[in-house]
């Protein structure tokens, strides 16, 4: 039981303590760049990263302009596209944003009114914003970008973990 527990920890460490400094994310500013998988531009989150974006974003989520995050120094990356119903993207960026205070989430900010489909993604972790991307390269049958599992795996082994430990409540 004491070994479950150390794993646990440990697991629980780890998936937690890239919220802050240190926190890896892709960064890209348009369709071209995102799409790149493996290869997009890697930052590491700070209060310069985190401006940039909100620059890039501001006429999007207007409220990122007053809102305040939970505390400085405290990152989430992100990952943003917005779709036209006739397909065209007009925004796509990822990067980093402030966690937000409470129980407020990145993805669930009002963002300005448009029909098609929006895609959003804020999380914690190295480069969990490097999600796939479809190309499409003019014959209809798009290709996938694979992503970083790094983050999935991390997570995964902690619910596993924390599953095995709270289920014999007799070990």
């Amino acid at each position: 039981m004491h070994c479950s527990a150390t794993v646990t920890a440990a697991l629980l460490v780890l998936a937690l303590a890239k919220t802050g400094f240190g926190l890896e994310c892709d960064f890209c500013d348009y369709y071209e760049e995102c799409a790149l998988g493996k290869d997009v531009r890697v930052v590491t989150c700070d209060e310069g990263t985190v401006l940039k974006n909100n620059d890039t974003l501001v006429n999007f989520i207007p409220s990122l302009k007053t809102i305040l995050p939970a505390s400085s120094h405290r990152y989430e990356c992100f990952h943003v596209r917005a779709t036209s119903v006739s397909g065209h993207v007009f925004l796509f960026t990822r990067g980093c944003v402030h966690q937000l205070e409470g129980e407020r989430r990145f993805c669930s900010l009002r963002h300005v009114a448009f029909q098609g489909s929006l895609e959003c993604i804020a999380c914690n972790g190295d480069r969990c914003n490097n999600v796939p991307v479809l190309l499409d390269d003019g014959s209809g049958s798009g290709k996938a970008v694979r992503s970083s599992l790094i983050s999935l795996a991390i997570c995964s082994l902690l619910a596993v973990s924390l599953g095995t430990s709270t289920s014999n409540p007799y070990s």
